[in-house]
């Protein structure tokens, strides 16, 4: 069965607890996303990350992903802290997937002051063999308006150290759920790919 996860990235308290933030709701692109793909015969996963706004450990990342049993029929989509995530798990788990697919990706080589993250989200390495484990390769979608310093220099790791093909748009901000819909997502998603 084809399967996909979808991985939000950190929110403030008062906009995760907003139920149209929820990635489960249809009044957002993940949500959104989610109800096409079902409809379509997909299996899809949209977790919700417990107190995403205090910044948890890696830890509870993973346990969500865990739960979700990435296999190589899986095509993980990760917005923001949540692109970060996806390729820390399929790098230090060694899981082969079938696409990934990072929005607005972040990507810390160090703590930044101010910016509410754990030491585990650090100093991970993209391992050389990480983007032969993803068999239908890697895509960025990402907008030149993103207000988040670190978005265009995290894009320009992961091009390199992915091979990853890179969709730029100019008026999606950091792809935040006050967008409704996402056809280039969604066309991506569904594009032919090895079995």
């Amino acid at each position: 069965m084809k399967k996909v996860v979808l991985l939000y990235g950190l929110f403030a308290k008062e906009i995760a607890t907003l139920p149209e933030c929820n990635p489960n709701d249809e009044r957002n692109w993940m949500g959104w996303i989610k109800k096409q793909l079902t409809e379509l015969g997909y299996y899809v996963v949209c977790p919700i990350i417990p107190k995403v706004w205090e910044a948890p450990l890696y830890s509870e990342w993973k346990k969500v992903l865990d739960e979700a049993v990435i296999d190589e029929n899986t095509v993980l989509v990760g917005l923001s802290a949540g692109g970060a995530v996806c390729v820390k798990y399929i790098t230090e788990e060694k899981k082969v997937i079938s696409k990934l697919i990072l929005i607005a990706p972040s990507y810390w080589s160090k703590r930044e002051d101010g910016f509410p993250i754990t030491d585990d989200f650090v100093n991970f390495k993209i391992a050389d063999d990480t983007k032969k484990q993803i068999k239908n390769g890697t895509i960025i979608f990402v907008s030149d308006d993103d207000p988040l310093a670190g978005t265009q220099e995290a894009v320009k790791i992961y091009e390199r150290e992915l091979d990853a093909t890179v969709v730029r748009f100019v008026d999606r901000g950091h792809f935040s759920f006050h967008i409704r819909t996402f056809q280039e997502l969604l066309e991506e998603i569904l594009k032919p790919h090895e079995e």
